[in-house]
């Protein structure tokens, strides 16, 4: 599913300062996506009301509004995340088929999959988290919980196409909306700010949607089903467990050490009913993980347009008869972009996080951020780039199909984070952050080494392991 990285060449074949930056600024957008844009419109709604805000207790609606959608989009992504993977291999292999009238019905009955699973977990739990709150907030919640499960299976599929213009497109009117509503609704409260999450990202839903199904006709002879659920069916192969139990994993292990400060008792407090917030780990953290947007840029370029058209080349050499030095010749291009690609990442995210460093003082002065949360800050700096330096390792293992490997990392980022991250607790203020980064420390090393012992040897597995 490269075809993004082929358009994306395109642009910076221009050779051109304007060309460098849109091929980038595009990057950061379809790799960021809605969980890193959504942080980036709550800060913002936050600043204007720093700045332009009369309301006394506006700081606690817009807290508890905040920490409403963050538990959705946590909790929706981990739910989802069960079947992006094996639904975006299911695409993939239908592509490879050269059978792509199989995608949108397909993509409808996930989505039904998705609202249904969706339904029944939110209702229940939206009950026991707001035991006080009206009848209006718990359905505003429910239905912006169904919605960020439906965006995040648009997203995987949408950020596929060669479409990204208007995909970028989506992503400003649809957050767009989310902040000039905010600002109009701000006199309702929490239920008004709610609101305003629940309408932007629906029509940001509506608009990926429309895009696929542009892009993605089903009038075929060969489909005459509106709905398919092909990928739950042994006739397209198994359904991919591993895939699935991975996807699952990691989105529940990059969330797993904010829930354990959330709910302990000694940095946690209760914000909205069940639902719990922890000042002292919450904004350091959220700000760093903005701060990963020029290496998320650096990594999907070289991902979709070098080490999967390498990747893709390889694989024909071996399925099409290719000459043993042919077979080499792409074995080491693909070692190549792997280096390439974690080396531009590391220098990129670098150097940008010394830039970061060199300025904290003014960005925590302009967002009013008490500066005792600095120390903090600068490890979790530290620790999402690590991340993103494992989760490049993670992209490499699934385009190679070493499913196994990236299961097993992915269960030992849970494990690990979640120990880590208590014990840091524990240990007092001074080791906060630490277990996160430390966890993902060990994660990415060891990942590195995996990942090139593998590479090392594919065409000998390929050919005497069979």
């Amino acid at each position: 599913m490269a075809g993004i990285g082929f358009e994306l060449k395109k642009i910076l074949r221009e050779q051109t300062l304007t060309s460098v930056i849109k091929t980038f600024g595009y990057s950061a957008a379809l790799s960021s996506g809605p969980w890193v844009i959504s942080m980036i419109i709550i800060l913002g709604i936050g600043l204007t009301n720093i700045y332009l805000s009369t309301l006394e207790d506006h700081d606690n609606i817009l807290l508890q509004a905040s920490v409403s959608y963050v538990s959705a989009l946590a909790l929706s992504s981990i739910i989802t995340g069960f079947i992006q993977l094996p639904f975006t291999r299911f695409v993939a292999d239908r592509l490879y088929e050269k059978r792509s009238y199989l995608i949108l019905p397909n993509f409808f009955g996930t989505l039904m999959v998705t609202v249904v699973v969706s339904f029944m977990i939110v209702l229940p739990l939206s009950l026991w988290l707001f035991d006080t709150q009206s009848h209006l907030f718990i359905l505003l919640y429910i239905a912006l919980f169904i919605v960020l499960s439906c965006v995040w299976i648009a997203n995987i599929l949408a950020a596929s196409l060669k479409l990204y213009r208007y995909i970028l497109l989506f992503y400003l009117i649809g957050y767009g909306t989310v902040y000039l509503t905010a600002l109009v609704m701000k006199d309702y409260g929490v239920i008004g700010l709610l609101f305003s999450f629940l309408l932007g990202n629906s029509l940001l839903f509506i608009l990926l949607f429309f895009g696929i199904i542009y892009h993605y006709p089903s009038n075929n002879p060969h489909n005459r089903r509106f709905i398919r659920f092909d990928i739950y069916q042994e006739r397209y192969g198994k359904f991919y467990w591993k895939l699935g139990w991975s996807g699952m994993g990691y989105n529940l292990a990059i969330w797993i050490d904010k829930v354990i400060f959330w709910y302990s008792p000694i940095v946690g407090y209760a914000v909205i009913d069940h639902l719990h917030a922890s000042m002292v780990y919450d904004f350091p953290i959220f700000l760093a993980y903005l701060s990963i947007i020029p290496g998320m840029a650096v990594f999907f370029y070289r991902l979709e347009a070098d080490f999967a058209t390498v990747c893709e080349k390889f694989y024909n050499a071996l399925t099409h008869h290719g000459t043993l030095e042919q077979i080499l010749y792409y074995k080491n291009r693909m070692i190549q972009a792997v280096q390439r690609s974690i080396k531009e990442v590391l220098f990129v995210q670098g150097m940008f996080n010394i830039l970061l460093f060199l300025s904290a003082e003014t960005i925590f002065e302009l967002l009013q951020i008490p500066k005792l949360y600095m120390p903090l800050f600068y490890i979790n700096v530290i620790g999402v780039q690590l991340q993103l330096g494992f989760m490049s390792i993670l992209a490499y293992l699934y385009y190679i199909d070493r499913q196994k490997e990236a299961l097993f990392y992915t269960i030992l980022f849970v494990l690990l984070n979640a120990l880590l991250t208590w014990v840091s607790v524990q240990l007092g203020p001074y080791f906060y952050g630490y277990g996160f980064s430390v966890t993902l420390l060990i994660l990415f090393v060891s990942s590195i080494y995996t990942l090139n012992k593998i590479l090392q040897e594919i065409d000998y597995q390929t050919f005497m392991l069979q």
